[in-house]
Parts: structure tokens; sequence; C-alpha cells
């Protein structure tokens, strides 16, 4: 074999085996992709069935409390009603010291119904969506204040936007489980709520001033509320914060894009 028959030959077998690296690192390239979308895809898929249990779980919640605001409204409310008529049509009968008496006692009938219908209200989604979400939290805060819960204060900066109110009513969810925590385990005397409305956003804090917790020390209760706060805020795209000082009180922040 001579020198230019040599040549050609260690020319082709580099030019195969050039060809031939190539072709594997091409191939190394296009199944790492297919790998890499893979992973994407089920990552995606994982991420989107998360959300869909979690819209669930808040449509089952709020289908549960949408009933639960029927009961109070319907059949317990009916039977305050009937019981605060039957004491009118008995009150002539009786003497004024008597009849003193069953008058305080209606009015009380009267408020009771008055507070178990408020509450059915806030309770309904229905009703939020005429309402909106800055008059759900008044309606809320003025119920608690009437009922000398806890001492509620509103304050609010800027022009109100509205919400859709499917994002209107998850925030006011979110809101509602916090105060309940508060008046439940906080031993607050004072709820304060802000509604900064920015530009671009929805700025929301909500403090008490209570005896605060450690993460660590959660009850099952309060543990399963947090992460359904976290959770609710989560699927609608709201950043959540929520901090709490021993003796100093509790504090969440969200913040809710407007565009």
């Amino acid at each position: 074999m001579g020198k230019e028959e040599l040549k050609l030959l260690i020319f082709g077998i580099s030019l195969v085996l050039l060809i031939l690296g190539i072709a594997i690192v091409i191939l190394f390239f296009y199944f790492q992709q297919k790998k890499t979308q893979f992973l994407l895809d089920r990552i995606k898929t994982k991420k989107k069935f998360e959300e869909e249990l979690a819209k669930s779980r808040i449509e089952i919640r709020e289908n549960t409390l949408e009933n639960i605001s029927w009961e109070i409204h319907d059949n317990v409310g009916q039977l305050l009603s009937i019981a605060k008529m039957q004491l009118n049509i008995l009150q002539p009968s009786l003497t004024k010291s008597q009849q003193k008496e069953l008058t305080e006692t209606s009015e009380l009938i009267g408020k009771s119904l008055q507070e178990l219908r408020s509450l059915a209200k806030s309770l309904n989604p229905k009703h939020f969506k005429t309402l909106g979400l800055l008059k759900a939290i008044r309606l809320e805060l003025s119920r608690y204040n009437r009922m000398k819960f806890i001492k509620a204060n509103l304050v609010v900066i800027g022009k109100c936007v509205p919400l859709p109110s499917e994002k209107g009513i998850i925030l006011f969810r979110i809101m509602q489980e916090f105060f309940n925590n508060t008046m439940k385990h906080s031993k607050s005397s004072e709820l304060d709520v802000k509604l900064d409305y920015q530009p671009e956003k929805l700025l929301v804090e909500v403090r008490d001033h209570g005896i605060g917790f450690n993460h660590n020390n959660l009850d099952k209760g309060t543990g399963l509320g947090l992460n359904t706060m976290k959770n609710r805020a989560k699927l609608i795209g709201v950043a959540f914060n929520l901090e709490s000082i021993k003796n100093e009180g509790t504090f969440i922040k969200l913040v809710c894009p407007l565009k």
C-alpha cells in the first residue's frame, strides 16, 4: 500500500470517526432535551393536578359554607322569627313587669336573628358577588364590633379597584381564617386591617396584638388553617407572608396583582 493510499485511508477513517462523534453528540443532546422536556411536562402535570385538587377543595368548602348559610338563614332564622312572634302574641296577657321582661327577651331574639342573618350572608359566596371585597370586609368587621368580639379597625388607602369575584372571595376567605384564629387563640383586644390600593397591586395587611405563637408548636387545627391560607393564596397568585412574635401579635401580608 502506497503512501497516498495510506493517507486516504487515514483521512477516511478520521472522517468516519468525526461524523460518528458528531452523530453521538447530536443524539446525546437530543435525548437529553427529550428527557428534560419529559421532566418539565411531568412537573407541569403535577403542578396542574395540585392546583386542580386545591381548587376542588376550595369549591367543596364554598359549597359547604353556602349550605350552612342557607340552613342558618332559612331554618334557624325562621325558628327565631316564630319564637319572637309567639312572644309578641303572649305579651298582652301578662302584667306590666312581665311585659317589660318579655320585651327585653324579644329584643334579644331580634338582635340574635339579625346577627345570624349577617353571619349567613358573610358565609354565602353568592352574596359576596353583590358586595365585593371592601364591603364584605366592612360588614364582617362591623359585626365583630357590634357583638363586641374584638375592636376591629379598617384603614383604606387609595381608590378601591374591584377584583374578579373568584379572586375576591378567596382573598376574603384568607382574611376570615385569620380573623377566626385571632379571636380563638390570640387573646388580642384589637384587630387592625389595612387595604392599600396601589396602581398595580392591592396590599392587604392584617394584624392582631395578641400572644403570638411558635410555628413549631401549632396545634392541628391552627396548622391546618395556616396551610389553607397559604394554598388559597397560591391558587390565585397572591404573595402570602405570615409572621408571629411572642407577646407582640401575629401579622399577615398579602400582595394581590391588579393587572
